[in-house]
This record gives C-alpha cells, sequence and structure tokens, in this order.
C-alpha cells in the first residue's frame, strides 16, 4: 500500500517581519524544535488558513480517515509544504479543525480564519532551492479516493488543485520511520547544513559538478542525502579535522542506499508478504522463510539493516533462488550481481564493516585519518567510481549508462532531434 500524505503550499512574504530566506516554516521549524528539546512528546500546529469571510467546506473526517489507515499499516502520514523554494515534510499526529487549549501554534496565525490545523511530531527540510525541491514534486502524484482529479507529476506550475490536498509519494520514502533514533529520538534534533550553514547549496552544487549527476542524485534517500551534504560541508569548514566523524557519515549513507535498493524495493515490489524480520535480535534480521513464531512480516519492519547482514541476506537469497527475491530482482540482474561480487569484496577488503562498527563504538583509535580519508573515496568516489554511484549505475542499467558513455556522437541531426523529444528520464523501482 502507498501511504496517502496531505500537501500544502505557503507564501513566504506573508512573514515579512522576518529576515530574508526565513520563512514562517523555517519559524516552524525552530519552534518545533524548542518544544520537543524539552519535551520528546511535544507537539505544535500549522494551520491552513482562509480568507476572514469565507466559511470552510472542508472534510476533517477524510483526513482522519487518511491517517488511520496509514496507521494499519505501519506508516507515518506526511505533510508536504512548499513555498517553491523549499520543501518541508512534517510527521502529522492528528487533524483537526479546532486548535486544542493546550495546542502551541505561531502567533502568526492570531487573528486569521484557520479552517484546519495539523499537529507535527517532527519536521524535516526534504530539499532546499528550487531546482531540487521541482525535482521532489515531480515525484508527488494525486490518484487516491479522496480525490475527484487524478495528476501524475506537480509542478509549482499545477493547476485545480484545492489545498490542502491528498497525494502519493512515488518514491514511497518514509522519513520518519526509517530513521535511526540511536543518535537522536527525532529528525528535527540532528543537524541538517541546508537549515544551518550558509553553503550549503554550494556543497550541493559541487556534489552535482564533480560527483552525482543531478538525476542520480534525485534518487537517494533524504537520510543518505542527508549524512553526505553534512559530511561535505565538515570537509568544507573544519579543513579534514573530524575525518572520523565524516568516515562515519559515508558508512550510514552507504547503508542507507542499500536498504533503499534492496529492502525497500522488496517492498515496492509486492513481494514484501514473501520476507520476515526476527526483530528480537540485536541487531535485527531478515530472513527468507517464516520458520519462527515470533517472525514478523517484513512490511511491518520500517528500520534499516546493517551492511553486512544485507550482503548476508543478498548472497543467501540467491544461493537458495528463493522464489520472492528472484521475481523481485528478476529485472535487476546487473546490480545483484555487482553486489554479491564487485561491492562484497570492495567491502571485505577495506574492513568497511569493521570500520563502521568501531565508529559505532567510539573506537577511533582503530582507524587512522588516513583510512578516514580512504573510506570516503571508496564511498563517495573521489579519483574512482564510488561505491554510491556503482549501486545506482547498475540498479538502473538502461536509465544511468547514457551518462557514462557518448551515445549520439553519430546521429544524425534528425536523431538527434528524436532523442531529445522522449523527454527527461522516468525512473522506476
Amino acid at each position: 500500500m502507498s501511504a496517502t500524505h496531505f500537501y500544502l503550499t505557503f507564501n513566504p512574504f506573508l512573514n515579512q517581519d522576518n529576515e530574508q530566506d526565513y520563512t514562517q516554516a523555517h519559524e516552524f521549524y525552530d519552534f518545533l524544535k524548542d518544544i520537543i528539546n524539552k519535551d520528546k512528546k511535544g507537539s505544535a500546529y500549522w494551520g491552513k488558513f482562509i480568507g476572514a469571510d469565507r466559511t470552510s467546506s472542508l472534510d476533517i473526517e477524510q483526513f482522519r480517515s487518511a491517517l488511520e489507515e496509514n496507521a494499519t499499516e505501519n506508516l507515518s502520514t506526511h505533510l508536504y509544504i512548499t513555498d517553491f523554494k523549499n520543501l518541508w515534510a512534517g510527521k502529522v499526529k492528528s487533524v483537526t479543525n479546532k486548535l486544542p487549549k493546550d495546542g502551541k501554534a505561531l502567533s502568526f496565525y492570531e487573528g486569521k480564519n484557520v479552517e484546519v490545523w495539523f499537529e507535527i511530531e517532527d519536521f524535516i527540510l526534504v530539499e532546499h532551492n528550487s531546482e531540487e525541491t521541482a525535482g521532489k514534486l515531480s515525484e508527488l502524484y494525486i490518484e487516491n479516493k479522496y480525490s475527484e482529479n487524478t495528476i501524475q507529476g506537480l509542478s509549482p506550475f499545477t493547476t485545480s488543485i484545492k489545498y490542502p490536498c491528498f497525494l502519493q509519494d512515488i518514491a514511497e520514502e518514509q522519513y520518519f520511520d526509517e530513521f535511526d533514533t540511536v543518535d537522536c529520538s527525532h529528525l528535527i534534533l540532528k543537524a541538517n547544513p541546508a537549515i544551518t550553514k550558509s553553503n550549503a547549496d554550494q556543497v550541493l552544487k559541487s556534489l552535482h559538478t564533480y560527483i552525482f549527476p543531478e538525476e542520480m542524485y534525485a534518487k537517494l534517500p533524504h537520510a543518505a542525502k542527508l549524512e553526505i551534504e553534512s559530511a561535505e560541508v565538515d570537509m568544507l569548514e573544519q579543513r579534514h579535522h573530524n575525518m572520523h566523524k565524516i568516515a562515519f557519515s559515508y558508512l550510514r549513507a552507504l547503508e542507507i542506499v542499500l536498504n533503499d535498493l534492496i529492502v525497500h524495493h522488496i517492498k515496492k515490489s509486492g513481494m514484501v508478504d514473501e520476507f520476515f524480520v526476527d526483530a528480537t535480535s540485536s541487531p535485527p534480521k531478515l530472513h527468507l522463510h517464516h520458520t519462527k513464531d515470533y517472525f514478523i512480516p517484513l512490511k511491518q519492519f520500517n528500520k534499516n539493516f546493517s551492511i553486512g547482514h544485507l550482503l548476508n541476506f543478498m548472497g543467501r537469497a540467491s544461493n537458495k533462488s528463493h522464489l520472492g527475491f528472484k521475481k523481485a530482482f528478476s529485472d535487476y540482474k546487473p546490480f545483484y550481481n555487482f553486489i554479491n561480487k564487485e561491492f562484497n569484496t570492495i567491502v571485505q577488503d577495506n574492513f568497511l564493516i569493521e570500520a563502521r562498527n568501531a565508529l559505532a563504538h567510539g573506537e577511533t583509535e582503530k582507524l587512522t585519518s588516513k583510512d578516514a580519508n580512504a573510506i570516503r573515496n571508496i564511498i563517495l568516489g573521489c579519483g574512482t567510481q564510488g561505491l554510491i554511484q556503482m549501486c545506482y549505475k547498475t540498479f538502473y542499467k538502461e536509465n544511468f549508462e547514457s551518462i557514462y558513455n557518448v551515445t549520439e556522437f553519430n546521429l544524425t541531426k534528425s536523431e538527434q532531434e528524436k532523442a531529445k523529444k522522449k523527454g527527461p528520464l522516468k525512473l522506476v523501482g
């Protein structure tokens, strides 16, 4: 099941008391962060207001129904909020048409006719410039029982939408459900350079220019992007002073990517009922068969598995010719061949699993700065193709092979025009 989420736009110029680029959403982020720092169960309300003389026709029960349906599938409901420069996502706890007496909201709403309030218990910045935001909006689509219209991919120019609207995310990314809470309890408490650093856009541009083609980077999960961008901001500002932290960020990014392309793909492929999890073990383990009563279905488990465990799982599933695995990856042979052979060899030869475990337990003395820098080079791809690029290049082989090959040099002018008319890449999977 694809979760149904909510979507709103807002005018950043209505909050002109703030400094430039500090919008209502930035203010809400700081407001909620302060609340959660004091109370981990805290929340704040984002409101959608209408004209003072208007009467709302909004059906609040539809929003509550969508929230409940997602909850039964162990999925969070997102409130996507955008001013078309930035895209934010909030974790929705409840929806109401009246602010509770003890409900906390920005003073911005005083005197306004608010028709619906979304109670938000976590909040993140998903994209932080116009191009990235437009790219992510194109992955949001409307095709659900709550909406009369069907729209395949939103944009800043999409019309015929009544806000707030119901939509789905083609990437089906569950930001808050898949978050590793070992470091902090909420995503809003995790450092995000796009909010706190002025050079985040510079780092993103460098990543696009030298490392990740934009269409490839767009496929990375938000959590992996956050690890990469945080690490590269540190590289830029700290002048390599914290290479262990940077290496650990890249190892976590690689782990997130591997979970995205293996576990998340299984869930999206329709084969999720064929796999099971032992959530009682530490760390949790993924199994091919329901051999124990306490195993739970994979669709009920949203946390990430370790790199080592995923490599072991891929090997076992492939060797045992597991039917569900074969169906899920029948069109992705270049990817699982790469993972089982070259990727596995690189990970073992460079002790990446051992290094990840050592850094996770604060045993930094086991890793020299030289080796920490080598880990960054291997995963990011400095002077070589990095592991992350190779994962996506082999997973989306047909889509990305032209990025690394000259394919139109000998085409006639009419053939080149025909190739252009095919439009941008449409990535599936």
